[in-house]
């Protein structure tokens, strides 16, 4: 499997498309807090043993003077902020309308390039952009603009933001490329470490329940750990531009475990706006591969 860059991508798909589902179970007997914190544990438990077999003795690679690394813990932080932002939003609101606001990121991406870089987006984004805008309206309304929220006054905020975080954190992810792996050690570390802050200042750390401990091993090793390396490998190996479209299989796989297990609500309006967002995401970024 290693040397299928399409097997390692979809591995890793499958992988991130259990993050709501199994938030959903963790969050029954877990505090976000915790939840975050002890995964984040774990994910660098598995993704420091993954970087000792691979990077046959070279640890000089963890400098944290590098620039790269440096880069890396910004990321870090963004990617606790991140999973702070929805696992409160899957605590509080319908896993189906939150999954859908959290993939805006690809949307976001357009607009931060924008903004910031002054990056004139194509006819594509403006019309991804366009997809996005409507995909969020039209599931926080449940399809009746005089009905706005996802079941909190705060939930939609906190989603958004969240996504917001990723579209900074793969902004910033172009720049620890060269040496993605030593990144990637860095980018948990500094979660760990950002998530242990914010727990504790919040009173939200504390030892787990002896039976949350296969849903946190679940989460901290395949879901948010291993699967980093597998993506990025697969980026390395693969047709980036080809595989970072697979992304969005994510929330069609996300939508289907809540559906099936959890029973979770699927009204008209979320399967438009999951339609939209897809669109929106696969618009954006094809507009990306064209400008490179």
């Amino acid at each position: 499997m290693m040397r299928s860059p399409l097997a390692l991508a979809m591995t890793a798909i499958v992988a991130w498309s259990l993050i709501a589902p199994v938030s959903k179970l963790a969050l029954v007997s877990l505090n976000f807090y915790n939840f975050l914190f002890i995964s984040n544990v774990i994910s660098c438990v598995a993704v420091g043993a993954a970087f000792a077999v691979m990077c046959r003795g070279n640890f000089a690679r963890l400098s944290p003077v590098r620039r790269t690394n440096q880069v890396a813990m910004m990321a870090g932080v963004l990617d606790c902020m991140f999973y702070l932002g929805i696992y409160h939003g899957y605590r509080i609101s319908n896993g189906v309308a939150v999954l859908i606001a959290q993939y805006s990121w690809p949307v976001l991406i357009v607009v931060l390039s924008a903004v910031f870089f002054h990056v004139r987006p194509t006819a594509r984004q403006g019309m991804g952009l366009a997809c996005g805008v409507l995909a969020i309206i039209i599931t926080i309304s449940h399809g009746d603009p005089l009905h706005i929220g996802l079941g909190h006054p705060g939930a939609l905020g906190l989603v958004v933001g969240g996504a917001l975080c990723f579209a900074v954190l793969s902004v910033l992810s172009k720049y620890y490329m060269d040496d993605a792996l030593a990144g990637t050690v860095w980018l948990f570390v500094t979660s760990t470490l950002t998530s242990l802050a914010v727990g504790a200042a919040a009173g939200g750390i504390s030892l787990p329940p002896a039976a949350a401990l296969p849903t946190l091993v679940l989460n901290g090793v395949a879901i948010n750990g291993l699967s980093y390396i597998f993506w990025i490998v697969a980026l390395a190996r693969g047709n980036a531009v080809r595989i970072s479209a697979l992304v969005f299989l994510t929330p069609v796989l996300s939508t289907l475990w809540l559906v099936m297990f959890f029973h979770e609500p699927f009204l008209p309006a979320y399967a438009v706006g999951l339609c939209l967002a897809l669109a929106g995401g696969l618009l954006c970024m094809r507009g990306n591969a064209a400008e490179s």
